[in-house]
């Protein structure tokens, strides 16, 4: 089929025009797709921010305040801090709770959780710990998460450091004991509790030095380097 030069034109200009359509049409849908992939950074944003305690929640002062003794009851994890005034200077393994107490306030934490029991606060527990020498060279021994828990009616069972094993035991209810080595925590060696694990793999963590540690949610892959020992207790 022959067309005449002012049809050839035409064609041209409609070529053009449709080549037009299209890129058009593509602009658009990647604008779309551009503001559907906000939308949806929005709702992670928002689900994420859901998952986080508000670090005012556990103290109303700069101060760590602890979760009251009334509130302490069993499946409830209290937040208890070994900076806490009330007990902070009280004195063990040759200095006092503040400085030396990170696992007599991870050891309370969790026996408060799983028997409802108050009598074993952080003072309580640090000087049990010292009444059996579990803290004889200033620095609580790691056998107070194991004896030492025996000797308060609590099982301890030792847990490989893997995402896997973490989640088995947190999954079967048992709060996890942490030992950590200097990192995020620590200069120097520190306890926690491991409280939970999400899907993601963003751990809960009760922090006895630090509101602002238990605040948020801490990726089990940047813990996993960190981590001594754990221990999983139950009743």
């Amino acid at each position: 089929m022959l067309f005449s030069p002012r049809g050839i034109a035409v064609l041209l200009v409609i070529a053009v025009i449709g080549a037009g359509g299209l890129g058009i049409n593509a602009k658009i849908q990647r604008d779309k797709a551009e503001e559907a992939a906000r939308i949806e950074a929005k709702k992670e944003k928002e689900r994420l921010a859901k998952q986080t305690v508000n670090p005012f929640k556990l103290g109303p002062t700069a101060i760590p305040v602890s979760t009251p003794r009334s509130q302490w009851t069993a499946g409830t994890m209290p937040h208890l801090y070994q900076t806490d005034p009330l007990w902070a200077n009280k004195p063990y393994a040759g200095s006092n709770i503040r400085i030396a107490g990170c696992g007599p306030t991870s050891l309370s934490m969790v026996y408060t959780y799983l028997t409802g029991k108050t009598d074993l606060d952080p003072v309580a527990m640090a000087s049990f710990a010292e009444e059996h020498n579990f803290a004889p060279t200033g620095a609580t021994e790691w056998r107070f998460m194991t004896d030492g828990a025996a000797a308060i009616g609590l099982r301890s069972t030792p847990v490989a450091p893997s995402r896997a094993s973490i989640a088995s035991a947190l999954d079967a209810g048992m709060p996890i004991i942490c030992c950590l080595t200097p990192g995020d925590f620590t200069t120097v060696g520190h306890f926690l509790v491991i409280k939970g694990m999400d899907g993601r793999g963003m751990v809960e963590i009760h922090d006895p030095n630090s509101p602002y540690n238990s605040a948020r949610r801490w990726p089990i892959s940047q813990i996993l380097p960190q981590i001594e020992a754990l221990w999983a207790l139950s009743l």
